[in-house]
């Protein structure tokens, strides 16, 4: 055969099978699909409530609302309420009253009600998991002391609806450390663990006061979410909170720290005859630029000990107090009590962690396993009776890279 005619015998071939095969498969129309953006998972009487965020993509954006007994209308965003048994029977139960099915491939935050955390999480995942729609990095959360239904509707002010108002919120926890975004595939990763317990993310509603004067007179509290602290899990049943200040803690010792400031006050000990008129307990912030952890187990006549190494290089972002930091000496002074702080901040994780909780959620069991796979063996199965009573020591250090654009504070006054 010919170089021509093989040329010529392999376009033909590839022309028919690009008009062949050129089809979509499974298509659906905008019109057709109840787009989810958030679901909450609730229990009552022992059965499953699922709760439905759905944006409407034909809705003109009209902030009338209506509402039935399973559905809620607010602007273009609808809420779908379904029943079952199970998550599936609940899910399909909205087809019986509610005009399309559900597409849940765009919901990024999966809410669990408290009462339903309490029983156990897990097996109700499954579906999740199972389904190709729902997305793996979706983020799970659990409505403190509420139902999931409730937190759900609330929105910021510059988000379209109350699953973008999380999302963008838990999307700025490299901003601030007193918060978890853990998505459905980072908690089944820590629910594996054997020597680990999971703790995820936290919302809760809060009322707040309305500044809009225009507003005001009508609405004089508004509600948002916050979701600083974290849920602590016991395998899947909710067992109790880190608050925000706790959580910071914990993401230092798993090594989660990824931004936030340090808060503390600022050490009297520069009180020391300086020319430099200051208030004491005034506050110094340091924002944190980068942080690592490296956590180092020790064993010792069969006592394990734990090693928490903290380093963290951080900004001067606020001086309330009227000290003069381009001396160095007052530097290293405020580095010392930052690094105090933080130590204070995981040794009251720690310490609730093992008196409170009874338990290991700092994945610590993994790094004895790391480091002494013969010994771990022995001790797997009873990690968590024995973790409680481990030894530990913290040591952080800290340095300030920055100070800002001035070196002499604001409220800085000289002697005459």
């Amino acid at each position: 055969m010919k170089k021509n005619e093989r040329f010529l015998i392999t376009a033909i071939y590839l022309i028919v099978t690009s008009l062949i095969l050129t089809s979509c498969t499974e298509t659906h129309e905008l019109q057709t699909l109840a787009i989810v953006t958030a679901t909450g998972i609730d229990l009552e009487n022992d059965k499953v409530i699922i709760t439905c965020e759905i944006v409407d993509p034909t809705s003109n954006g009209s902030s009338n609302s209506s509402s039935s007994d399973f559905t809620y209308s607010q602007g273009n965003i609808v809420f779908a309420q379904g029943m079952g048994k199970t998550v599936f029977e609940a899910i399909r139960d909205v087809t019986l009253h509610f005009d399309r099915k559900l597409f849940f491939s765009h919901s990024n935050i999966l809410i669990f009600g408290e009462e339903f955390a309490k029983k156990g999480i897990t097996g109700f995942l499954d579906l999740f998991l199972r389904d190709y729609e729902p997305r793996e990095s979706a983020y799970i959360l659990v409505a403190k002391e509420a139902k999931a239904y409730e937190v759900m509707g609330v929105k910021g002010e510059l988000s379209e609806s109350a699953g973008a108002y999380l999302k963008d919120i838990l999307d700025n926890f490299q901003y601030n450390g007193k918060c978890l975004s853990v998505s459905m595939a980072e908690y089944f990763r820590y629910y594996y663990e054997i020597s680990n317990e999971p703790v995820i993310g936290v919302v809760q509603r809060l009322e707040k006061r309305v500044i809009d004067e225009e507003r005001r007179r009508n609405m004089p509290m508004k509600s948002i979410l916050d979701v600083s602290g974290g849920a602590v899990l016991k395998r899947d049943y909710l067992v109790g909170y880190f608050d925000g200040d706790e959580i910071l803690g914990f993401n230092f010792i798993v090594d989660r720290v990824k931004g936030g400031g340090i808060v503390f006050n600022t050490p009297e000990r520069l009180n020391n005859g300086k020319a430099i008129i200051g208030n004491e307990e005034k506050f110094t912030t340091v924002e944190i630029l980068n942080s690592k952890t490296k956590n180092n187990i020790e064993i010792s006549n069969g006592q394990i000990h734990l090693n928490i190494n903290i380093k963290l290089r951080g900004s001067l972002a606020e001086e309330n107090k009227a000290v003069d930091i381009s001396d160095s000496e007052t530097l290293k002074e405020l580095e010392k009590s930052c690094s105090e702080k933080v130590k204070s901040l995981v040794s009251a994780t720690m310490d609730k962690g093992q008196k409170e909780f009874k338990q290991d959620n700092f994945s610590i069991g993994t790094t004895v396993h790391r480091q002494y796979p013969e010994i771990w063996k022995d001790i797997a199965e009873d990690w968590n009776n024995i973790f409680p009573d481990i030894s530990y020591s913290i040591n952080v250090e800290t340095d300030i890279v920055k100070a800002g654009i001035i070196n002499v504070p604001s409220n800085l006054r000289r002697r005459r």
